[in-house]
C-alpha cells in the first residue's frame, strides 16, 4: 500500500504538456507541442483521430447550417487556419468563460478545458419527448492527459466524465425547462479526450481508478465554477 499522495487540482494549465491556447475571433484554439491519440464527439474529428490542434467555436444562438462539418471547415480555411485532421467542437457559451484546471495526483497529471451553459438543459431519461431547443447552452469539454491510456480506458475517460457531469448538475438543480425535472446535460454536449500515448500506462478509467477520480473531479469543480451564480438554486 502506498502511502497517501495528495491531490493537487489548480486552476491554469500546468507546464508539462507545452499546450498553447490561443482566442481569436470566436475561436478558442489549442495546439499541444505534438500530436495526441483523440477520442472526440465533435464536429470535426469525430472518432478516433490524431492531432496536435483542437477548437473550441463559438456561435451564435441563432445559428443554423445544413452542412455544418463543411462550413466549420470553410471557417477555418477563410482564416488560413488548419482545417484538415483537427478537433472541432462548437458552443454558444462566450469563450471568455472557460474553466482551465490541471489536476496531478502521484505521476498523472490532467488539463482540462470546459466552456459550459445550461440554455438547452435536457433529462434525456424524461418520458417525455423533449423539443429541441436552439437556446444558448452546450457543456464541452476537453481532456488532455499525460500518459498512455487503452481503448478501455479512453472509453472509461468519456463515462466517467458523463457521470460526474449528470451528478454536478443535479447537485445545481440545473432542470429541463420542459419537464421541470433534474437535467443530464445539455442537447449538443461534446467531449474530447486527448493523451499523449507515452509514459504511464493506464489501462483503465473506471471509478476506483486514479485517472477516472481525477476526470471526474475536474468536471465537477469546473461546472461548480462556470454555472452555479447563473442557475436557480
Amino acid at each position: 500500500m502506498k502511502d497517501h499522495i495528495p491531490v493537487k487540482i489548480k486552476k491554469g494549465i500546468g507546464p508539462f504538456l507545452n499546450l498553447l491556447l490561443v482566442e481569436q475571433d470566436h475561436l478558442l484554439m489549442m495546439k499541444t507541442s505534438e500530436p495526441f491519440a483523440c477520442y472526440s464527439s465533435g464536429l470535426l474529428g469525430a472518432g478516433v483521430c490524431r492531432t496536435n490542434t483542437f477548437y473550441n467555436r463559438f456561435v451564435h444562438k441563432d445559428y443554423a447550417c445544413n452542412h455544418p462539418i463543411e462550413e466549420y471547415r470553410h471557417y477555418l480555411k477563410s482564416r488560413e487556419l488548419v482545417f484538415e485532421g483537427v478537433v472541432g467542437l462548437m458552443t454558444a457559451v462566450p469563450l471568455k468563460n472557460r474553466i482551465l484546471y490541471t489536476y496531478e495526483y502521484d505521476n498523472l497529471t490532467i488539463i482540462s478545458v470546459i466552456t459550459a451553459g445550461v440554455g438547452n438543459a435536457v433529462d434525456i431519461t424524461s418520458d417525455e419527448l423533449t423539443p429541441f431547443s436552439v437556446n444558448p447552452g452546450t457543456i464541452n469539454m476537453f481532456f488532455f492527459i499525460d500518459g498512455w491510456l487503452s481503448e478501455a480506458a479512453f472509453l472509461q475517460v468519456f463515462i466517467a466524465a458523463t457521470e460526474a457531469k449528470t451528478k454536478t448538475l443535479g447537485a445545481l438543480n440545473v432542470r429541463d425547462p420542459n419537464t421541470n425535472s433534474i437535467a443530464t446535460g445539455t442537447s449538443t454536449d461534446s467531449i474530447c479526450v486527448a493523451a499523449r500515448q507515452k509514459g504511464h500506462r493506464y489501462e483503465y478509467a473506471g471509478s476506483m481508478t486514479a485517472l477516472g477520480q481525477g476526470i471526474a473531479k475536474l468536471v465537477k469543480i469546473s461546472l461548480d465554477d462556470a454555472l452555479r451564480e447563473r442557475v436557480k438554486k
